[in-house]
């Protein structure tokens, strides 16, 4: 900016703040995003500022046009704008003086939310990374608006219009930039709501600086197009008096646009020029599958089955790009040992080949790709108004040696945050010599089957399907399923029997177990196997029939590890288990509205809540992960001098809290003494999961081998069944997890907070190592704040929503009170020299 466009900019910069105009635009401002941001806040109670820059787009619709409807209308209305342009300086750097006047009072107003991010550091720990790329996405929202609201004003002789013009245009540059926006625009005309969203629409450019993420081709989609309103700006105010003027800045107008689009589509896709802000660089590719990628033998390649963008719903015309720009990063810092091909293919003229055999190689393609397990899967999309169904392919096959091909058969845009795991787990797996098997033990109840059915099914090698069975714990097969483990499950019997072979062994809320299950148990953790236990010494049951509220009653679980884990010098606490940090369950029936049974959420210290606080962050498996839910867990008992002298190595991986303690067991009902933290000394924090390495003792040496019990659905009870001694079992060390809680692992429970993320990160570290805990890890912490008392919420909400208000009304008062004296002042030394 030059020096003339300097002096116009403090003349403009100076009128904002000659007059309270100014100030009562920022007050307006702060207040309407203070009070938007902690009306919600302790509701949400997380540490991270997302909800705000979720709204501010469309505060700044409104609050942007209404600071630059002066800059060109003002002047055209008091025609002084001829004036300004008989001055010897450059139209331009009158342009640029208006603008930069109004974007630093725009920065003067956003840095009075600066309370927010100081109240977000100590309440609690927020990604500061991710607030300052937000911030930084805001400052160029600004500018864009700032330099439209500007151009606009230019043809405006009435501020009021130039207000309305400028807000319908920056909310049409928000609003096209929205998914449903652009999906209803496609449904009448196909294409043009996506090519409006992907060239015109900023929502999607925001959106990366939102997470934290600063890249190359969002800021320049907002440099270029405040660069592009500012110059069509400069033009018009120095050409609208000349001839055919109106026909020249048309032309350059349609040449503006067209810069515009060609750039976007340029910068589309740009896979460099990325700066990942977030702690623990989420966003970017691990170093531990940069590790696992190098180390390949063999190139790696992946093939990319996917529909065509035309074919695609709105929602997923982007998912090619975003894949392909994660497989570039990953191919990049493999040094070329990960290649990959785009195939395109359309569904649905795949289906109308294999049906009418008009084309024998789509026939052929399609029969090749069902045999590998690739098949198009429907999408909700939306047409004329109407939602419909569209047929799409999106997957990935990886091909490693002469191994078979592994798959990921659907990719969605939801699941994309975990494409680099999905990858990297399934090419690390290639790499090994055989695929690790597991075996899952845990409990399930069959329904009352027909007889006939249950032989038919048995006499076909099949179990019955899962409506036949209360299972509460089928999920977590369906979960390393989805991690790409094969897994068995077994009930532990004579005829059902730990499969050889087997690495990892999971032991899911076992009950009433005997000597030969634990003698098995001890002899494939003595043979050098993992071993993941999850266990609790209670549950509990809420009762609201007596009518003096909730009776929470404890039942006892026999599970039968106590002679096991004592002997490897671990146990399970008898003692219940209390914390201050707990959660509310919603208890059904708890009440009653007439006939109608209610929820009602009920908060009792059993309820334990593990937090970042509470999990070891040297160890991988437990690093980042989300809040657990440690409901009606035991704590556990770590005999120090027994793990020594069996040479193993135990790392406490989970503890309760410092506010937490115990309470001696006793039959029947809690009673309200129990759960008062005054009457007991905290004196947590209790080890909750533990790792325990090294060659596990086996308590059954020196003894024989118990026999299987016999059962009593055996169609002959008389004839003995006789088996051979098992084999010596060479001693290697084993690993063992022990966590004394399961039901956080149950159906109801298991797909909140971080329960699935520790399950799967223990059987990585079992299983396969640390490498791939490392990859899975790199996802958002949970970062949610710590329970206050009412009155600091109250004291918060009002320091962050009136704060910045009393402050600038303040420095309003003051500036207004200095030009009126100044003013007199300056009356009355005319009054003297006259």
């Amino acid at each position: 900016m030059t020096r003339n466009g300097f002096t116009i900019f403090l003349r403009e910069l100076g009128a904002y703040f000659n007059s309270a105009i100014a100030y009562v635009f920022i007050i307006v401002f702060s207040l309407v995003t203070g009070f938007l941001y902690m009306s919600q806040f302790f509701l949400i109670s997380r540490a991270d500022m997302r909800g705000f820059f979720g709204i501010l787009p469309i505060i700044l619709c409104v609050f942007l046009p209404a600071v630059t409807m002066r800059l060109w209308s003002e002047d055209q209305k008091g025609n002084t704008l001829e004036l300004l342009l008989t001055f010897p300086m450059e139209p331009q750097a009158l342009v640029l003086g208006k603008f930069f006047a109004a974007f630093v009072f725009y920065l003067i107003a956003l840095l009075s939310t600066a309370l927010i991010p100081v109240m977000l550091t100590i309440l609690g720990r927020p990604d500061v990374g991710a607030i300052l790329g937000g911030y930084f996405g805001a400052v160029l929202v600004g500018a864009l608006f700032l330099s439209l609201g500007a151009f606009i004003s230019g043809f405006c002789k009435d501020q009021i219009v130039s207000f309305i013009l400028a807000v319908v245009a920056c909310f049409g540059f928000y609003l096209i930039g929205l998914e449903f926006i652009a999906a209803s625009i496609d449904g009448w005309v196909p294409g043009l709501g996506s090519f409006l969203q992907n060239f015109f629409g900023m929502t999607q450019h925001f959106a990366s600086f939102e997470r934290g993420v600063l890249s190359l081709s969002d800021l320049l989609y907002f440099v270029i197009g405040a660069g592009i309103f500012l110059t069509l700006n400069g033009f018009w105010v120095e050409g609208r008096m000349r001839p055919r003027a109106r026909t020249i800045f048309s032309s350059v107008v349609g040449i503006c646009i067209l810069i515009f689009v060609v750039s976007n589509w340029l910068l589309e896709g740009l896979s460099f020029g990325r700066v990942d802000l977030t702690e623990g660089k989420i966003y970017t590719v691990s170093e531990a599958s940069k590790t696992i990628l190098e180390k390949l033998e063999a190139p790696a390649t992946l093939k990319l089955y996917i529909s065509p963008q035309e074919k695609m719903p709105t929602g997923m015309k982007t998912i090619e790009q975003d894949m392909v720009d994660k497989l570039d990063e990953l191919r990049i810092v493999s040094n070329g040992k990960l290649n990959y091909k785009v195939l395109h293919i359309e569904a649905a003229e795949v289906a109308q080949a294999g049906v009418e055999g008009e084309d024998s190689e789509m026939s052929e393609l399609e029969r090749t790709l069902q045999s590998k397990g690739i098949q198009p899967f429907q999408v909700r999309s939306v047409e004329a108004d109407e939602v419909g169904v569209s047929l799409i392919y999106s997957a990935i096959s990886i091909a490693y040696k002469e191994k078979p091909e592994d798959i990921i058969p659907r990719i969605y845009p939801q699941n994309l945050p975990e494409l680099e795991y999905l990858i990297v787990s399934k090419v690390y797996r290639l790499t090994l010599k055989e695929d690790p098997k597991l075996v899952l033990v845990a409990p399930f109840e069959e329904k009352v089957v027909d007889p006939q059915l249950k032989q038919l099914m048995a006499s076909l090698g099949q179990e019955l399907p899962d409506q036949y069975r209360e299972d509460s714990y089928k999920l977590v097969a369906d979960a390393l399923s989805y991690a790409g483990y094969k897994s068995d499950r077994i009930t532990l019997t004579r005829d059902n029997k730990i499969p050889e072979g087997t690495k990892t062994l999971l032991l899911i809320a076992p009950e009433s177990l005997n000597d030969r299950q634990r003698y098995e148990i001890a002899r494939f953790l003595r043979g050098g196997g993992s071993l993941f236990i999850a266990s609790q010494n209670y549950k509990f049951t809420y009762d609201s029939s007596g009518g003096r509220g909730i009776q929470i009653d404890s039942r006892t679980i026999e599970h039968g590890l106590d002679s096991l884990l004592d002997a490897w010098g671990l146990g399970l606490d008898k003692d219940f288990l209390m914390d201050e940090e707990n959660e509310a369950l919603n208890i059904s029936g708890a009440a009653s509205l007439g006939p109608f049974a209610l929820s009602v959420p009920v908060r009792t210290p059993i309820h334990v809540l593990v937090k970042e606080e509470g999990m070891n962050a040297d160890v991988s498996i437990t690093s980042r992960l989300s809040v657990m839910l440690y409901l009606w867990g035991s704590s556990l008992k770590l005999d120090e001098k027994k793990l020594e002298e069996n040479k193993l190595v135990a790392t406490k991986l989970l503890w309760s809290s410092p506010r937490s303690w115990h309470v001696p067991y006793h039959a029947g009902p809690l009673k309200v003494t129990d759960i008062d933290p005054k009457r007991y000394s905290a004196t947590g924090k209790f080890p909750l999961a533990v790792m325990a390495e090294g060659t596990f003792p086996d308590p059954f040496e020196g003894k024989s081998v118990p026999t299987w019990p016999e059962d009593p659905a055996a169609q002959d009870p008389s004839v003995e069944k006789t088996e051979p001694e098992p084999l010596p079992v060479e001693p290697k060390p084993g690993k063992l997890i022990l966590i004394g809680c399961s039901t956080f692992l149950e159906e109801s429970f298991f797909q909140g907070g971080g329960h699935l993320n520790f399950l799967l990160n223990a059987v990585d570290a079992l299983t396969l190592g640390e490498d791939l805990i490392k990859v899975r890890s790199k996802q958002p912490l949970d970062r949610t704040i710590p329970r206050i008392s009412q009155a600091m919420r109250a004291t918060w909400k009002v320091l962050v929503t009136f704060v910045p208000v009393i402050v600038f009304a303040l420095l309003g008062f003051f500036r207004i009170l200095l030009r009126q004296r100044a003013k007199q002042n300056y009356l009355k030394s005319l009054a003297t020299a006259v």
